[in-house]
């Protein structure tokens, strides 16, 4: 289980004591294939990590369609945004391989904190990046539809002011 643990990204770096400590934190949960773990515009309060399986995280379109952003499996979470800001879940998750996941709440985050601040401040930073990095794609991935969808107002690039050596 240890080596498991550490070999997903937002519990990346801890050690010893800090892994049992989290380790007693994390609820062990299985799902069947079409379960629904959350649900978009729910409030949510607890991340999860996959253990095994697959689930695909959908949105809902504006037109009203389910649509998937992506798929996940073992090693990697969602459910983060929950325990950053206490906002409605900004989308589904739907079990598409039967799933073993290990849940971990704000409250055990906030009893983390309590008990063990080192890994309380590794999971927030590892979170923050992972965060960061889903972010730093998604804009990719808006530059990439906004350049298929069409013609664009093309800003021109900013040219760099002369040196006072070249103005003279």
């Amino acid at each position: 289980m240890a080596d498991f643990l550490r070999s997903v990204p937002i519990f990346q770096d801890l050690k010893g004591p800090s892994l049992e400590i989290l380790y007693n934190f994390l609820e062990e949960r299985k799902w069947d294939v079409g379960e629904t773990i959350c649900a978009e515009g729910e409030l949510g309060r607890t991340l999860y990590v996959i253990r095994e399986g697959e689930v695909d995280v959908e949105r809902k379109s504006t037109l009203g369609n389910q649509v998937s952003i992506v798929r996940l499996g073992p090693g990697e979470c969602f459910g983060e945004m929950t325990l950053v800001e206490l906002q409605p879940r900004s989308a589904s998750v739907i079990v598409r391989k039967k799933a073993v996941t290990y849940a971990l709440t704000n409250l055990d985050l906030w009893n983390l904190y309590k008990s063990d601040n080192f890994a309380y401040v590794i999971i927030l930073q590892n979170i923050t990046r992972m965060l960061s990095r889903r972010l730093r794609k998604a804009d990719s991935r808006i530059v990439e539809f906004l350049e298929m969808a069409g013609p664009a107002k093309k800003t021109p690039a900013k040219k760099k002011p002369a040196s006072k050596k070249a103005r003279r």
